[in-house]
């Protein structure tokens, strides 16, 4: 079977031509939401007739774009190549702004398909806490935990003042779910925490769900927010000092299916009698 590297020995002129033009990948990066006029593609390229037209018949040369009715469209395949650069492009950008983010920490708990998908995650930004506010991450989480109509959650931790939070959705009979591994799941049912569940369980929408295998993260996605927070490399604990947040539709919906892939396979947690 080729490898990669082979085949990019083989076809490196044409990925060259793509990458290393700024203009060509502007034009069929525009060119990927439907035809354009060449007036229209100066407009979003910035750039002159002069400069453009000998890039547009590279493209054409390439068979990535053609003239239909006087303007540019891409071809077959060149609606193949450029969702493909999009998603690169996309997700270069995701690791760009918060470099530091995903460097620093552990991602291996977000399953390969999710991690194909940060581009969802482009509009998030991360809080931290800081000298001149201590408690920011706190403060955003608890602000979205109180504004949440509902609650999908996925995390191998747990405090006394975040089950107190978890505890006042469920109250209002908002509903909320949580997919935890089995370690925390045995920790749940202990103090602090036993009477909290014992004294929810009650309530119709609420229900924590054991893993069926482990992880480690703690996300939480809500109608309006995702924020997600991960354990750093360098020590191997939960990073309580930041967290990714976004009320970006894109990302919600990103959170959520992470909560439905974990929440799949899991097994409600009952309380066993004393």
């Amino acid at each position: 079977m080729t490898g990669t590297l082979e085949i990019y020995d083989e076809f490196h002129d044409d990925l060259q031509t793509v990458f290393r033009s700024r203009l060509l990948t502007q034009v069929l990066l525009a060119l990927g939401s439907g035809a354009r006029s060449l007036s229209v593609l100066r407009d979003v390229t910035g750039s002159s007739s002069q400069a453009l037209i000998p890039k547009l018949r590279q493209l054409e040369g390439l068979q990535y774009v053609e003239q239909v009715r006087g303007d540019y469209t891409l071809t077959p395949i060149g609606r193949l190549i450029e969702p493909e650069i999009e998603r690169l492009v996309t997700l270069m950008g995701v690791l760009g702004r918060h470099r530091e983010f995903w460097a620093d920490h552990e991602i291996e708990s977000i399953p390969r398909k999710f991690l194909d998908e940060l581009p969802d995650l482009y509009n998030a930004m991360v809080i931290r806490d800081v000298e001149e506010d201590i408690y920011a991450v706190h403060a955003t989480f608890a602000d979205i935990i109180r504004k949440a109509s509902w609650i999908h959650g996925v995390s191998s931790i747990m405090s006394p003042v975040q089950a107190g939070l978890i505890e006042q959705v469920v109250r209002r009979n908002n509903p909320v779910e949580l997919v935890v591994p089995p370690e925390l799941a045995g920790k749940l049912l202990k103090e602090p925490y036993r009477s909290v569940l014992e004294s929810l369980s009650g309530y119709t929408g609420f229900g924590i769900y054991i893993s069926a295998s482990p992880f480690r993260m703690g996300m939480a996605v809500t109608d309006t927010a995702l924020s997600l927070g991960l354990y750093r490399r360098d020590t191997g604990t939960y990073d309580t000092a930041s967290d990714l947040v976004s009320t970006d539709p894109a990302a919600v919906a990103w959170g959520e299916r992470v909560f439905e892939h974990y929440r799949a396979d899991a097994e409600l947690l009952r309380i066993p009698p004393e």
